[in-house]
């Protein structure tokens, strides 16, 4: 059984952030933790570094689930809500049996970032290493307004401009249950829809990353405020999971296996 986390309260966004270690040994023993899809997926990835970085990624996730929900990081059940753009099963994902606490995760090198809330939620962090190049090419896809809006800033922070909006866009697609299959056109109000709350969210420097919270996982939060909240009623909670865990959470599923 893993050790229990802090319960998430209406409210509240609990934010985790893994650096992952240098592949070695722990990459197998970490991968004991992921349920057969998911390490079929991982053993699809031809470089060892993604290979590793997935892995432990979703064995953090597990971990992480794990403890709030009172079970075994290899007995956690993850399902995927269908999409309410076209009905197909990539919706966001969930727990089975997560009694209304919902997730969202996302990695960009060597960091993992983990959001937890009582409602809908969707996060994105991405690496301040992206090339100018890259951020033109991906700031293309944005609506027509927000690509005028980077454009009319001065080189040197147009890049800075564009990892914050882009982290917002994608964490508020992920949040809806959409994600980029269906492209950003529906994130074009997501700063102005009076049912999400965009946070940015304090990161190891480097990184860049956002949050997206419905606004019904704020029932019952009051009107006290917290700092770092944009809504003034959103209080963000935010921790480092150590890498050691994931592979000591690992090692009775090792031990099970006989190996």
């Amino acid at each position: 059984m893993t050790t229990p986390y802090p319960a998430v309260r209406p409210g509240e966004l609990h934010v985790w952030w893994l650096t992952v270690p240098p592949a070695g040994a722990g990459t197998e023993t970490a991968a004991r933790l992921l349920d057969p899809q998911q390490r079929e997926r991982a053993a699809r990835l031809n470089r060892p570094l993604r290979r590793h970085r997935k892995i432990m990624a979703h064995a953090g996730l597990r971990v992480l689930l794990a403890g709030h929900l009172g079970t075994r990081p290899c007995e956690v059940q993850l399902r995927r809500a269908v999409c309410p753009a076209c009905g197909g099963p990539h919706g966001r994902p969930y727990a089975a049996g997560g009694h209304g606490l919902e997730f969202s995760m996302a990695h960009a090198g060597d960091g993992v970032l983990y959001a937890f809330a009582r409602g809908p939620v969707g996060v994105d962090v991405e690496s301040d290493a992206v090339t100018a190049r890259t951020a033109r090419t991906v700031a293309g896809w944005l609506p027509a307004a927000r690509r005028r809006t980077l454009d009319a800033l001065p080189e040197p922070e147009r890049l800075r401009a564009f990892l914050g909006c882009w982290v917002r866009t994608e964490a508020y697609l992920k949040g809806i249950g959409t994600g980029l299959a269906h492209g950003v056109g529906a994130a074009q109000g997501a700063s102005a829809d009076p049912a999400w709350h965009l946070v940015d969210l304090a990161v190891p420097e480097g990184f860049t990353a956002a949050a997206a919270v419905a606004d019904r996982a704020l029932a019952a939060a009051g009107s006290s405020s917290a700092a770092g909240s944009s809504s003034g009623r959103l209080r963000v909670r935010t921790r480092g999971l150590p890498s050691a865990s994931i592979i000591e959470a690992a090692e009775p599923a090792r031990t099970r296996e006989g190996r």
